[in-house]
């Protein structure tokens, strides 16, 4: 029996009886260690059983996760899952447990418990299957503590990224005083001391009255060993070797590794500490395990952890083998193994994983032989590269050093290859020349390879980026496309086919947007999934470029639909910031703010655009908070040197100075400097918005040759194209910035537009002008007044409803499922729309105006 848990089993038990109407769903089953959530999972699975397939996983606290480690579990039953697992197949094993959701006859259950242990590539796995759960006849269930999943947990922002309608909350809360007494009852212990020690959780209940002491133990801990001492030596021998072993041990591995075996086992079990299932044997509860694995002397700890080492070298995975390895301070086996660890983390792209097991071998790479370190270091350069470009950039420092002393030429010339981008994201743009220098030279001196393609197309790369010397940078992309075509290597092809496009398109080569889209076809063939999202986030660009929007937008969506299919997360943040900028362009500014704001903390490149979207928008509206975005966005571009970054980012300072009438010459040199960079190497239309607000201010008295031809009509005073052109593109803000400069009858079309959009700093400036010749213009209500009387978007409305409620941010990024830096940045965005300095003041003003949607 299992007391107070009724509400919670029928709400489950209610998924799996109405998935065949309302489609599959993922419950969150949460709350602290020793709630019940195991409990409440047997209770759960026993009646599910009868009327569909059940499956169960577990993620297990080893030091460093094991990839996948759930399904190990499922794939004992499930050979569909067994085959690509074993192949390190991730998306076979996602395609496998997708299949086993989707089976008609019966509904499927997939239980994953302890999910706030999961390893990031089980946590991809959790993001495919909840994205798609809906369409199939499944429910998916996650069990965590949630006090061990804080706001920059990366479960929490899984969780986060889930449609909002496939999830069921199931919280579990501790048990009444009266639920505290009926598991006392006919026992001698006072029920209000229990409740006050234990607070009502189940498991310490359960440890306090099964302790055998006199009264009340003073802690949990001390209860569970309370019990630990009456059993028999080779019972509690048993006992301490299980303790070591994280989610349990196989009943022959015991048997082999104590001289007693498993015969005191019943002791362990009858006492409710040891549990079996088949041949499997583990503790009742993880908080028991921890709590005699504490009590275990340092040396016997080491001891024990050795002894499971030598038992399970030759059967085991080998993450589990480096846990081990480091709990027994054993050195030599952490060199042997975690190399290992890490590369089967790659094989199944647990990248933070991978990273955690080479830095293990930190303060042990003076015993790794050189050749071999060479190759450690260059994976875990590459890997770290996913997670810390800094970090990466010292380990690819000390990799080429060490493929220098070893004289392999080829290996050096391949990190070196590697380092381009790492030294280019990281501001060290001569440092990346010289890596892609080198790598060519190497590799020239030798027959034609995939290698000296690869390095080719980096040096490709840093043309494009730079914005310099077009001519020079088809040239390379030219060669790196014949040496991979001829080496058979696909994914260069594919890459220098969008370097390549991308180059000639920004040089005005309308053929360029057709060497792009080829890219993509021959990424898609060969199935490279990160150069297939990013030709869809470059042929967007290059339609952005040309302030073609509407194409650009469906390109965008579709690079971020794709990222997200092929879990690749941080790409995923760059087309989402790139989607921003075009919501921008097509004046649905509240959306474009609420997805700029979603950016923050993700990708630098990604939260660069972000911040450059969210400045503008707070410049056009006249926020003061304006300046320190736009100043972010300005200063992350001078760091990379790339006119990619400097053109917009320059251009969205120059137009706040316009707005702002600030002139700040410093500022106003660099953006200039830029300007002419732009005008002769770079895209038309970028520079051409950069020489458009410098005409604003004054500084570009006649329009430059190259141009962009809708900025330059505005320049020269043919205002009804311009206008027209802007119309034509979607761009109700470019539109009005035309009409601003013509007649009066334009100058009020162009006051209603911006009152219309919310762009009270450019509206102001029109009136000023118009009132100045005695014009009057009746002011109207804004799009975004009309869309909410405060301007809130639709997410800060709802974070605005929660500080109502008196939840703190932490509370509130529980409840929304986002970081806490994401809540942190919508409460300043309320605080600022609202023109208020605290969260109760923004609360009582919105009461008093009856901004809150809750009662």
């Amino acid at each position: 029996m299992i007391l107070e848990r009724d509400a919670e089993l029928d709400i489950l038990s209610g998924l799996v009886r109405d998935v065949g109407t309302t489609g599959g769903r993922v419950a969150l089953v949460r709350g602290e260690a020793g709630i019940g959530k195991t409990t409440l999972m047997g209770a759960f699975v026993a009646v599910a059983a009868a009327t569909a397939h059940v499956l169960v996983g577990a993620c297990d606290d080893l030091l460093t996760p094991q990839p996948l480690a759930p399904f190990w579990d499922v794939a004992r039953d499930e050979d569909a899952v067994a085959g690509p697992l074993r192949e390190g197949d991730r998306r076979g094993v996602m395609e496998a447990l997708l299949d086993l959701l989707s089976r008609a006859s019966r509904p499927t259950v997939l239980v994953l418990e302890d999910t706030q242990w999961a390893d990031e590539a089980t946590l991809d796995v959790v993001t495919f299957l909840g994205r798609r759960v809906a369409r199939t006849n499944g429910v998916l269930v996650l069990t965590y503590r949630d006090g061990e999943v804080d706001a920059e947990h990366p479960l929490r922002q899984v969780i986060g990224g889930l449609p909002a309608q496939v999830l069921v909350r199931v919280p579990l809360v501790r048990l009444s005083p009266r639920a505290v007494a009926a598991m006392i009852a006919g026992r001698p212990f006072d029920a209000p001391e229990v409740v006050a020690l234990t607070a009502g959780n189940p498991l310490f209940v359960t440890e306090v009255l099964a302790s055998g002491v006199e009264g009340v133990p003073s802690s949990v801990r001390e209860a569970v060993l309370a019990r630990a001492d009456t059993l028999s030596p080779a019972a509690r021998r048993l006992l301490d070797l299980v303790s070591v072993i994280p989610g349990g041990a196989d009943r022959r591995l015991v048997d082999a590794l104590l001289e007693s075996g498993t015969g005191s086992l019943p002791e362990c079990v009858n006492l409710g500490l040891l549990h079996t299932d088949g041949d499997h044997i583990a503790f009742a509860h993880e908080l028991q395990r921890r709590a005699i694995e504490a009590a275990l002397p340092t040396a016997e700890r080491r001891h024990l952890n050795g002894v499971v080492l030598r038992g399970i070298v030759d059967r085991e995975e080998p993450a589990r083998l480096v846990h081990h390895a480091r709990e027994a301070a054993d050195v030599d086996a952490v060199v042997r193994f975690a190399p290992a660890a890490a590369r089967a983390a790659i094989t199944s792209e647990s990248h933070r994983e991978a990273v955690a097991h080479f830095r293990t071998l930190e303060p042990h790479l003076d015993a790794i032989a050189p050749a071999d370190l060479a190759g450690v270091l260059d994976d875990w350069a590459r890997e770290e590269s996913y997670l810390d470009l800094a970090g990466a950039l010292a380990l690819t420092e000390r990799a080429i050093a060490l493929r220098r002393s070893v004289g392999d030429d080829v290996a050096l010339a391949r990190v070196l290859t590697f380092a381009v981008r790492v030294n280019e994201v990281n501001g060290r743009p001569e440092h990346a020349d010289a890596c892609a220098e080198e790598a060519v030279r190497i590799l020239d001196a030798r027959p034609p390879s995939r290698e000296l393609a690869a390095a080719l197309g980096q040096m490709a790369w840093l043309r494009l980026m730079r914005g310099d010397d077009d001519r020079r940078g088809v040239a390379i992309a030219d060669r790196a496309i014949a040496i991979a075509e001829a080496t058979g290597d696909d994914l260069t092809v594919a890459r220098s086919l969008v370097l390549k496009g991308s180059i000639e398109h920004g040089a005005d080569d309308r053929l360029g947007f057709s060497l792009v889209e080829e890219g993509h076809r021959r990424a898609v063939e060969g199935g490279h999934r990160y150069e297939e999202v990013n030709a869809l986030l470059n042929l967007a660009g290059l339609c952005g470029d040309a302030r073609d929007i509407a194409r650009a937008g469906d390109l965008a969506r579709r690079a971020r639909d794709a990222a997200a299919r092929y879990e690749l997360t941080s790409v995923e943040s760059y087309a989402r910031a790139v989607y921003a900028e075009i919501l921008l362009w097509q004046g649905d500014w509240t959306k474009a703010e609420d997805v700029a704001g979603s950016v923050l903390g993700a990708d630098p490149h990604a939260e660069a655009i972000a911040w450059r979207v969210l400045g503008s928008l707070r410049s056009r509206r006249g926020q003061a908070e304006a300046r320190p975005a736009l100043q972010r966005a300005w200063s992350h571009a001078r760091t990379s040197g790339e006119l990619q970054q400097l053109d917009p980012a320059a251009s969205a300072l120059a137009e706040h100075l316009w707005l702002t009438g600030d002139r700040d010459p410093v500022v106003i040199a660099e953006l200039a400097s830029v300007a002419d960079r732009g005008r002769r190497s770079g895209p038309a239309w970028p520079s051409g918005a950069l020489t458009f607000w410098l005409w604003e201010l004054g500084l570009v008295p006649t329009v430059p040759d190259g141009t962009a031809s809708s900025y330059g009509l505005i320049m020269e005073g043919d205002i009804p194209a311009a206008a027209r052109f802007w119309e034509g593109r979607g761009a109700p803000y470019e539109q009005a910035l035309a009409l601003m400069h013509g007649d009066p009858e334009s100058r009020i079309r162009a006051v209603h537009l911006l009152d219309d959009l919310g762009a009270r700093a450019a509206a102001r400036r029109v009136r000023a002008a118009l009132a100045e010749e005695g014009v009057r213009v009746p002011r109207g209500r804004s799009r975004a007044t009309r869309d909410h009387a405060a301007g809130l978007t639709a997410r800060q409305t709802e974070v605005l409803d929660l500080l109502a409620e008196d939840l703190s941010n932490s509370d509130i990024a529980d409840r929304l499922f986002v970081s806490h830096r994401t809540v942190e940045n919508h409460v300043a965005a309320i605080l600022m729309k609202l023109d208020v300095a605290t969260r109760h003041a923004a609360v009582d003003l919105a009461r008093a105006r009856g901004l809150l949607t809750r009662s």
